[in-house]
């Protein structure tokens, strides 16, 4: 039987080392990718998103969710209440800081943070709020729905162009171009005096009267943590 002589193909050069050049672009882009995604995201630069535009649909001031007279205003459910909180502004949920009487000593209260826990589900967050009254600490634990995003129409149709404004200024934040990024439904407001505060991811920290705020978000998470700041006695 005759032996058969094995074949042999040949292949340019030039053609074998495009194939070598393709098989290591493989490897680079699966090694590489995360990578590869964070400058393609980058590369067209950064914008600012802004709110400035919204328009009141409120005809009566007075019934103003912020500073009119409503069941759900704000100035009329907590008056000149010295306190701190959170607005779920897809649903004008308000989480209060929650403490009674910061710095006052209570023989029951050992310091642990799971001793004044809430938890709690507005259908919009999901939230979870902690005080340390002796230590003059709170925190609020917030979590969005993957999908959050702000759902404009409660605060067109219940708040003044002047609070409108307010809160349209809070919400402004920074994202890359490329980046498929949304608000964050949240603002932080003075129950005192109603001012509002950022809750964007660009603000990680301010002062509110007697209060130190710290803000750290995480994708659809977020901690807020409050800090009752000493009275200096300059007497």
């Amino acid at each position: 039987m005759k032996k058969r002589e094995p074949n042999y193909y040949q292949i340019r050069k030039c053609v074998f080392w495009w194939m070598i050049g393709v098989f290591i672009s493989l490897i680079g882009v699966v090694y590489f990718k995360e990578d590869l995604r964070d400058w393609w995201i980058c590369s067209r630069g950064k914008e600012i998103v802004t709110f400035e535009g919204m328009e009141s649909e409120l005809e009566n001031k007075e019934d103003c969710f912020l500073c009119g007279h409503s069941s759900q205003s704000l100035k009329e459910r907590f008056g000149t209440f010295d306190g701190v909180g959170v607005i779920s502004l897809n649903d004008w949920y308000v989480l209060e800081f929650p403490w009674k009487g910061f710095g006052r000593e209570d023989p029951e209260d050992t310091g642990d943070w799971n001793l004044s826990t809430t938890f709690g589900n507005t259908g919009e967050i999901i939230y979870c709020s902690k005080c340390n009254s002796i230590r003059g600490m709170a925190s609020i634990d917030i979590t969005l729905p993957g999908d959050y995003g702000l759902n404009p129409t409660i605060i067109q149709n219940n708040l003044c162009q002047e609070c409108l404004d307010r809160i349209g200024k809070s919400l402004q934040y920074n994202k890359w171009k490329n980046e498929k990024k949304e608000v964050v439904p949240l603002c932080l407001v003075d129950l005192k005096t109603l001012e509002i505060y950022s809750l964007q991811d660009w603000h990680r920290g301010c002062a509110i009267r007697d209060y130190w705020i710290e803000i750290e978000p995480e994708k659809e998470k977020m901690r807020i943590e409050l800090f009752s700041l000493p009275t200096v006695d300059m007497g």
